[in-house]
This record gives structure tokens, sequence and C-alpha cells, in this order.
């Protein structure tokens, strides 16, 4: 019962994100600030840092200015420009605001760490916003295929453009953050079956690859060993989210487990999107 918010947490972030992949940029937008700011309200508390309002501050803005920055950019050499400035100013922040307190403040040190690994999270959420301007909007990727062909697999059902069950955007190209979503949705629920731990990460790991693959065999337009390597990408991902919340124990408190619950899917986008820079061309 204590892990119900962070399994709650996930499949929403996941399937909301999901979503937003068909309904364009500006909802995808709108999702991601969200969960920045979800993340942003529980990270303090589940880190035990002190000053958590307005390190809570600190963390949403460095999202939220990532993800807009990423929404407007007009190349694709540019998507993850603004990330990288709020990553530096949000860090800078951190310190500032741990100068300001004073001297003799406990757990200072904690508090600084804890504030920017919210930091860093907050600002690669913004690769959800990336990855789906990338191949829809920027790169005019079409439909998937590669430049030499090896590895196609094209969907065995013809739904290819039919928006509400492709792997494809609105615009008819490749949207991979669906992909990558729908994967750790069914990650997550394999995260959640009661296990010993190195069964569950195997199980984690193995589950999300097949669900990336199965996923691209049927609904899809990739190559297997994109899908494949974004499947092994959130399945390990997942997986270490999961030995660390393990090894922790539950979190204290609903927006502690809302936060650490989003947290691995946040950090996904960024993953997502250079995934795509590498293996697409």
């Amino acid at each position: 019962m204590k892990y119900i918010p962070v399994a709650a947490s996930s499949l929403f972030a996941a399937t909301a994100l999901a979503l937003a992949s068909w309904a364009g940029t500006l909802a995808m937008t709108l999702v991601v600030c969200a969960i920045c700011v979800f993340i942003a309200l529980g990270w303090p508390q589940l880190m035990g840092v002190t000053a958590r309002r307005s390190l809570s501050s600190v963390i949403a803005a460095a999202g939220v200015i990532a993800a807009l920055g990423a929404a407007v950019v007009g190349t694709a050499d540019n998507l993850f420009f603004w990330s990288s400035v709020a990553l530096a100013f949000g860090v800078m922040s951190v310190f500032l605001i741990q100068v300001l307190r004073g001297t003799g403040r406990p757990h200072r040190l904690e508090s600084t760490i804890g504030a920017c690994a919210g930091v860093l999270i907050g600002t690669t959420t913004a690769g959800w916003v990336a990855g789906l301007r990338y191949p829809v909007e920027l790169a005019g990727a079409s439909g998937g295929e590669d430049s030499t062909g090896i590895l196609t697999v094209r969907g065995l059902l013809a739904v290819e453009n039919f928006t509400l069950l492709a792997v494809t955007g609105a615009s008819g190209e490749l949207a991979v953050v669906t992909l990558a979503a729908g994967t750790l949705g069914v990650g997550t629920l394999l995260a959640f079956v009661p296990l010993r731990n190195a069964l569950a990460m195997t199980l984690v790991i193995a589950g999300s690859v097949a669900a990336a693959i199965g996923m691209t065999l049927v609904w899809g337009e990739l190559t297997l060993l994109f899908a494949g390597t974004l499947g092994l990408v959130a399945g390990l991902l997942l997986a270490s989210f999961r030995r660390f919340l393990v090894a922790k124990g539950p979190p204290q408190g609903i927006l502690s487990g809302i936060a650490v619950g989003a947290a691995p899917i946040a950090a996904m986008g960024a993953l997502t999107y250079f995934t795509e820079r590498l293996l697409l061309v």
C-alpha cells in the first residue's frame, strides 16, 4: 500500500506523455511542465532537505524553462540548449539559496546535493518535448526507414496512419516518444511485481525490451535495433530506480511518492531524445 502513490504517479505520467505525443507539441509541453511541478513539490520532501519552498520553486522553474525552450526553438541543434541553460542557472540558484540561508544551518550539504539532483531531473524532462519535435517537426524523418533499409520493421497491421493506434504523430511522421512512453508503462507494471530483486530487475529489463519490440512489430515502422535499444534503456532506468526505492524504503508522504514515481519517467525524456539523435538517420 505504501508504494501505491509511486506506481500511480509513474503510470499516470507515462500515459499522459503517450496521449500528448498524439496531440502535438503544445499538449506535450503542458504535460511536461505539469510533471516538473509535481516532481518539484515532492522532491525536497523525498530528499529530506530544508528550505523546501525555495528549492521546490527552483526545481519547478528550471524544468518549465527547459520544456518551454525545447518547444519554441527553430532548429534541431538547439532543442536541448535551454535545458543546459536552465540546469546551469538552477544549480547556481541552489547554491545562492544556501548562501542566503546563512552559516550554521543543519544538513546544508545534503540539501544542496538533493536540490541539484532535482534540478537535473527537472531539466531532463524537456527531452520529451525535444524528442517529439526532432523527428516530427525539425528533422523530416520519413516514417522510420533508415538509409540502408537493414532491420526495417513494418507494422503487421495497417494502422500506420491511424493516430489512435500508430506510433506516428499527428503529422504522419514518426513519434518515438509514443513508443518510449508505452514501454515505460509496461515496465512500470512489471517493476511492481513482488519478486526478489534479481528476478524483478531481470523481468523489468527483459519485459521492457519485449514491449518495445512488440509495439514496433504491431503498430510502428522502426528498426528492431532502435526499438530494442530504446526498450533496454527504459528497462535499465526503471530497474535502477526500483533498486533505489527498495534500498531506501517506501517514501514518506504522498508528495514524495509522486516525485519518486515520476522521476524515472521524466529522466527518460533526455534518454529518448539522445537515442533518437544517435540512431535515427
